[in-house]
């Protein structure tokens, strides 16, 4: 039997993910006690053992991923919400927390962050079912119905036995009063094995509908009996004993809820009926007032009908300087009041108090096409622009304020500050000029001319002007300082250093000139004289930022980074507002391996401060750096905004969708980049492998061939792979020889054209030309890692697991800590059945790996056949939690569960295996298998 194996092939990375140990001993029992208490519908039970268990065990994945699903039956889609986060940090497969993260929002009522939340692409057909399953409750929630049956149809056609899209579409049904159709598909689904609980509940609601109370009554027990302490179904169970009047066990249920969810809205609603319909005098109306009230705190859809609370409570959050609380409030208000100038420019208030410019500018913009012409609307635009540095966006706004209020000089003084801060320095001392034509603001004028003469490379007029205003003014340190920092910057260090001193003379505490000169003594290599005026100047001014944030320089300068956090930390806690600082510090912890430290600082600046394209890819960088693509994209989406390099930023775009499979955006993402980067061959060999992997080599080759006339060694063996995914062997073969006769032996990518050439082999079914190439290299060079590898690989391809094995133990002379090796032995061995030396190397690989999930696989299905299914359990569950679209693994495990005689679970797992289109090598097994459970449970059934 061959299957899939961890093996490395050309092109092929290798992630080592770390994580926690597999869990021993009892830890297991208490895993899968939960697991079982789960399945039947015992949730606080499961509950129980999950806390004991995470308690003991914090960092347990799949304990973690069991405790989101137990926490979302019970309805509580927030809690589960921090579950889910703590198992994606844990390094949860993304495609199992990604449909969690969905069900959740779902209970909370999120239906467009669902929706937005499930805007990915996926090739795993029966993943994508799920997703068109989940967005089209999103869409029932909102009332799209038609949509929402449009997600549910393409469901089924991905997968067409998938019972919660039967579901979906009665529920559709039943909201357009077709309860026939609803019916329909609810009896299709209860006539299957196993059906849900919500199947039962379906039922229940559309026989109420259509006044059939007793088959209503007998389907909501039917529900009840699986769960009993189902919320929905004691609910409405309730609601039936209340047209039944009899209220006495209508409270019973009604009890049972509020003990489970305390302040439920529909048991209290139901509650309060029950009270008026029992005692006519009592006061219904404060009742449900009160009722109301209690609504407004938990229930969106109350507060969506009565938007003035959104309003009201904005407005005191505000007051109270809780700005986020008020932001969420006046978004909702605006939710439903669309277009209330009022609410738009408040809320444009409270992103500029939170400085989330960005936010601020796209309410501004509605409200100015909402209504034109608005002072306050289009001066709040120029100054938000302004500190997005969008300047001649400002400068258009400050100007049509100044032509709706001439008389303004507040927006002439907002324009003049626009100029110069776009470089405009004319036009800014024109407008200046008319305010206030002052000897101080011609000082001002010149510095900002002479910072234009250096920073346009006119370094002559920089030099002559800075000196004229010196010799204008021989004793004002500020020319002096700024003569000397022109000095400085053209490279004449003596004359900046006298510069500099004479500054000093006239202020000894003049901090700019001490700083500037403890710089040049430094680039002069005076580094303990530079060091000691600093600490020197310290002594006089020990808070001052300034000459703080020089030392943390000087140290940094002087690759003493521990010492220079201590110094940048020092100066930002006096001023946290100031980015330089911020930079600096992040730098530090970066180079001193602290970056977790680096990014807190970063995201917690960008939470209260000013949001510029340079943090953003700063973050971006950081957080790629450490592997959380989603906080990196979000990242290099906003940098996009505040014209970062978008060659680099589209690059890290691309990056991310492809790490969260979005091939389309990964690839528009792609040629962005390509498009607009100097140095095209690094986006293009990026997108090049990406379409290979996509299964879409004649892509590759025309992306390539419309972008680059000249090919790389490496840009040429991708195409050469191209060629052989497409099936074009022919012009595959000739591309790898054409490269490996121009590779010379020692290159970086001539192993992997060598192996490219035998895979086009091997296509060709010309095994014996694949093995006697692999061989003549290996000849030369017999250790050579991915050679023997993928000589081994044919040999495991024909079923000679006896020359794979020993290929293997060769390697491992030489690379003992690598899993691969270890792992793919031990798969050798098991089909070898040497089954000690199968468990030794699968252990020995998790050992290196600590939790990869085809090692894990491996080792569960190693103690499969040798019939430990309780230790091949947790194996296959762990593997899952972090690969869950991996068809196979889930093949084991309904084996394992079958063997373990939990039929419910194992039929439900292996009925998902054979219902994937995704074919393995262990597909027509898995087929017979369900054929002959379904049929034992149908003769069970009978009897």
């Amino acid at each position: 039997m061959v299957r899939h194996v961890f093996i490395p092939k050309i092109f092929l990375f290798l992630f080592l993910i770390t994580f926690q140990q597999v869990a021993q001993g009892n830890d297991k029992d208490v895993l899968e006690q939960a697991n079982i208490a789960f399945k039947d519908n015992r949730h606080n039970e499961a509950l129980i053992h999950l806390k004991n268990l995470t308690q003991k065990e914090p960092n347990n994945l799949a304990a973690r991923l069991l405790m989101a699903e137990v926490l979302i039956a019970f309805g509580k889609g927030a809690t589960a919400e921090v579950e889910l986060n703590f198992a994606e940090n844990l390094g949860a497969d993304k495609n199992r927390t990604f449909l969690l993260f969905a069900e959740a929002y779902l209970l909370q009522g999120k239906y467009h962050d669902t929706i937005n939340h499930l805007d990915k692409q996926v090739q795993d057909e029966i993943l994508a079912a799920k997703i068109f399953v989940l967005r089209g409750h999103a869409q029932l929630g909102l009332r799209q119905l038609s949509l929402s049956a449009e997600n549910y149809q393409q469901a089924l056609l991905l997968n067409a036995v998938n019972i919660d899209a039967k579901l979906g579409l009665a529920q559709v049904a039943l909201n357009y009063y077709r309860y026939d159709e609803a019916q329909t598909y609810v009896d299709d689904v209860l006539s299957g094995f196993f059906p849900p609980v919500n199947a039962w509940i379906l039922k229940a609601s559309i026989h109420q509908n259509i006044a059939e109370l007793d088959i209503a009554f007998k389907a909501i027990n039917n529900a009840l009996l699986e769960n009993p302490n189902h919320i929905q179904a004691l609910i409405l169970r309730a609601s039936l004993y209340i047209e039944f009047i009899e209220y006495e066990s209508a409270k019973k249920d009604i009890l049972t809820v509020l003990q489970l969810v305390p302040n439920e809205p529909k048991a209290m609603f139901l509650s309060a009926m029950i009270e008026t319909r029992e005692d006519e005098n009592s006061n219904a109306r404060e009742k449900l007032s009160k009722l109301s009230e209690s609504l407004s705190t938990l229930d969106n859809d109350t507060l969506d009908n009565n938007p003035s609370y959104y309003y009201l409570a904005s407005v005191v959050a505000f007051q109270q300087n809780n700005y986020e609380a008020a932001d969420q409030y006046i978004k909702n208000y605006l939710n439903i009041d669309r277009l209330n100038i009022k609410a738009m420019t408040f809320s444009a208030t409270i992103h500029i108090a939170m400085k989330n410019y960005t936010a601020a500018l796209s309410v501004l913009n509605k409200a100015n096409l909402q209504k034109e012409n608005n002072p306050k609307v289009i001066s709040l635009l120029g100054l938000v622009s302004s500190e997005l540095k969008q300047y001649e966006k400002a400068k258009f706004y400050f100007q049509k304020v100044i032509e709706l209020l001439p008389d303004s000089s507040i927006a002439s003084q907002q324009l003049a500050k626009n100029s110069i801060d776009m470089g405009a320095y004319q036009q800014a001392i024109d407008t200046l000029l008319s305010i206030n034509a002052s000897s101080e603001y011609q000082s001002t004028i010149s510095f900002l001319l002479v910072q234009a003469y250096v920073k346009s490379g006119q370094m002559t007029k920089a030099v002559a002007l800075a000196e004229k205003l010196v010799k204008a003014q021989p004793d004002n340190k500020e020319f002096l300082h700024h003569l000397g920092f022109i000095y400085q910057i053209v490279g004449d260090y003596n004359k900046a250093k006298q510069a500099f001193e004479h500054a000093l003379s006239i202020d000894a505490l003049h901090i700019k000139s001490l700083i500037s000169l403890a710089e040049t003594l430094l680039a002069t290599g005076k580094i303990k004289a530079s060091f000691e005026l600093l600490e020197q100047a310290l002594l006089k001014q020990e808070n001052n930022k300034e000459l703080i944030s020089a030392l943390g320089k000087n140290y940094t300068q002087t690759r003493q980074f521990k010492e220079s956090i201590v110094w940048f930390k020092r100066a930002y806690n006096i001023e946290p507002n100031n980015k330089d600082l911020l930079k600096q510090l992040s730098f530090s912890y970066m180079a001193a391996g602290e970056p977790v430290e680096a990014i807190e600082i970063i995201e917690s600046y960008l939470s209260n401060h000013e949001k510029t394209a340079d943090l953003f890819v700063l973050l971006g960088n950081y957080y790629q750096q450490q592997n959380n693509f989603d906080k990196a994209l979000q990242s290099f989406n906003n940098a996009i905004k505040f014209d970062g390099d978008k060659g680099k930023v589209y690059f890290y775009i691309a990056q991310f969708y492809q790490a969260n499979n979005k091939p389309d955006d990964a690839l528009e993402a792609y040629k962005k980049s390509i498009a607009w980067s100097e140095n095209k061959q690094i986006p293009l060999v990026a997108a090049s492998q990406f379409l290979n992997q996509q299964k879409k080599p004649l892509e590759a080759i025309k992306l390539a061939n419309d972008f680059l006339e000249s090919y790389s060694t490496k840009l040429q063996m991708i195409l050469a792979h191209s060629y052989y995914l497409s099936g074009q062997y022919d012009n595959a073969e000739k591309s790898y020889k054409k490269t490996l006769a121009l590779t010379p032996p020692q290159d970086e990518y001539h192993d992997n054209i060598v192996v490219g050439l035998s895979l086009v082999y091997q296509a060709q079914k010309r095994n014996s030309k694949a093995t006697q190439l692999l061989t003549k290299y290996l000849n030369k060079e017999p250790m050579n890692f991915l050679m023997n590898s993928s000589l081994a690989e044919i040999y495991m391809i024909n079923e000679q697991w006896k020359k794979a094995y020993d290929i293997y133990i060769l390697l491992l002379t030489k690379y003992a800590q690598q899993a691969v090796l270890h792992n793919n032995a031990a798969f050798a061995a098991l089909n070898l059945a040497l089954y000690d030396e199968a468990e030794k190397h699968s252990l020995a690989s998790l050992a290196i790996t600590k939790n990869h999930p085809d090692s894990l696989d491996t080792l569960g299905w190693i103690y499969y056949h040798t019939q430990e299914f309780d230790k091949a359990l947790p194996l296959f569950r762990q593997a899952l939690a972090l690969d869950y679209s991996k068809i196979e693994i889930k093949y084991h495990l309904a084996l394992t569960l079958k063997a373990l005689n939990r039929e419910k679970e194992a039929f439900n797992t292996l009925l998902e295996v054979v219902n994937s289109k995704r074919d393995f090598p262990e597909k027509k097994e898995a087929q017979q298998w369900l054929k002959l459970w379904a049929d034992a449970l149908r003769t069970d059934n009978d009897i």
